[in-house]
């Protein structure tokens, strides 16, 4: 449904938002499995999702290798981690299209993403989008992560609009949505790419695929 703003502008989280990233992540733990010839891409993956280092730290891979005492040569597991990752990565179905759309609408769009700059960069560019983006918003654009509205601001400053005439789209409902709200953003919680719910926050809009972003910015 069309929303009753004068929509101006586009901000989108990256991963498990226009890139299908959780999914290229196990496929990267598989790549190291197979390099180590032991353990599990269940138990690799669960290494990721401890809270004592970011996301995608290599210190992961180096402790579960040594943690199944695997003889493989760890600086060679992160490499073929990163570079398996991004060969599986793949853009959500319609995300292409979406954003195209809202491209040629005239629609400022940028990325607001945890991701540092390389991986952002490289991760939009394997799913043929960095094209499409005034500004790429990471970390080390303001020293500061989600959900810390530092970067949505900066975003916005960018784009020249006020959060009132911006729309932010995430699945995250804590890094996402919640500080959008703060701000007057409208939120669209990407719920087709949370894989992890349990946070309360409620979004102005809800996506089960990403082609639904056109009806509430343009129809």
């Amino acid at each position: 449904m069309k929303t009753c703003r004068e929509i101006r502008a586009v901000l989108f989280d990256l991963d498990n938002t226009l890139v299908r990233f959780i999914d290229a992540q196990r496929a990267a733990c598989a790549s190291v499995i197979e390099l180590a010839g032991a353990g599990s891409v269940e138990d690799l993956f669960g290494y990721f999702l401890r809270p004592v280092y970011n996301f995608e730290s290599h210190q992961h891979i180096r402790e579960y290798l040594s943690a199944i005492a695997s003889p493989c040569d760890p600086a060679m597991a992160c490499a073929r981690y990163e570079d398996a990752k991004l060969a599986a990565l793949e853009p959500y179905v319609g995300a292409c299209s979406t954003l195209e759309r809202l491209h040629r609408a005239g629609i400022p769009m940028a990325v607001v993403t945890d991701a540092d700059d390389a991986h952002a960069a490289s991760r939009l560019a394997r799913a043929g989008l960095d094209h499409l983006f005034e500004v790429v918003v990471t970390p080390e654009t303001t020293g500061e992560r989600k959900p810390s509205v530092r970067n949505f601001i900066h975003a916005l400053d960018h784009l020249g609009v006020d959060p009132i005439e911006a729309v932010m789209v995430g699945d995250s409902l804590r890094r996402d949505i919640e500080p959008a709200k703060r701000l007057g953003i409208l939120s669209v919680h990407a719920a087709y790419g949370d894989w992890n719910p349990g946070y309360s926050c409620l979004p102005d809009h809800r996506l089960e695929e990403v082609s639904g972003l056109v009806e509430i910015v343009l129809d």
